[in-house]
């Protein structure tokens, strides 16, 4: 019994003690609907206000982002001013999921981090988004810390993009032309057999 009661103790003060440094780290694009072949963008947002340390800090962490590479090309990443890179984007390709990594530091408590620029370049399927998973990049522990004072490590919750990418409709003119020639075709279809 006594084992139970310390385990749920011991849990108690975990849970409690995450949510009191409770970070996130989102992907949030500048649309939720994106016409083929139209280029947008994508922040990267960081809310660090709750993290151990002095504050306003400065963090920093590596991520990687994920997508499809037949329905999105990635045409880069700005930081914002002030921001420097632990090290600059990379890009590689395994099948057709395409995955960029970076590194970044100096960010203040809250706010964008950097901007991504993509262009859409499929069509997904209705209610079907393509999706740009989040992660961190190192596979281990947390990249992540707050520099003030000292590098205090934290881990931040990260949350996906989803994006819609619609077909680019015909111009009203080109289905209107379209129709009357469909029409004219089959009004002389008629007056042969008639």
């Amino acid at each position: 019994m006594q084992k139970i009661q310390r385990l749920t103790a011991t849990l108690l003060l975990i849970v409690t003690g995450t949510a009191a440094q409770a970070a996130s780290l989102a992907l949030m694009p500048s649309a939720g609907t994106v016409q083929q072949n139209s280029a947008f963008t994508v922040n990267l947002a960081l809310n660090a206000a709750e993290v151990p340390g002095t504050h306003p800090g400065q963090h920093g962490g590596e991520i990687r982002v994920s997508f499809d590479q037949t329905l999105l090309r990635y045409d880069g990443f700005s930081l914002t001013t002030g921001l420097g890179f632990i090290y600059s984007p990379t890009v590689t390709t395994s099948g057709n999921t395409q995955t960029v990594r970076l590194g970044f530091n100096k960010a203040a408590d809250t706010g964008t981090v950097g901007i991504f620029s993509f262009t859409a370049i499929g069509v997904t399927s209705p209610g079907s988004p393509t999706v740009l998973d989040l992660q961190d990049a190192s596979i281990l522990a947390s990249s992540f810390a707050n520099y003030l004072p000292n590098k205090q490590a934290f881990t931040p919750t990260f949350i996906d993009a989803q994006v819609n990418i619609s077909a680019v409709p015909l111009p009203a003119s080109i289905w209107l032309l379209g129709t009357a020639l469909g029409g004219l075709a089959a009004r002389r279809r008629f007056r042969r057999t008639g």
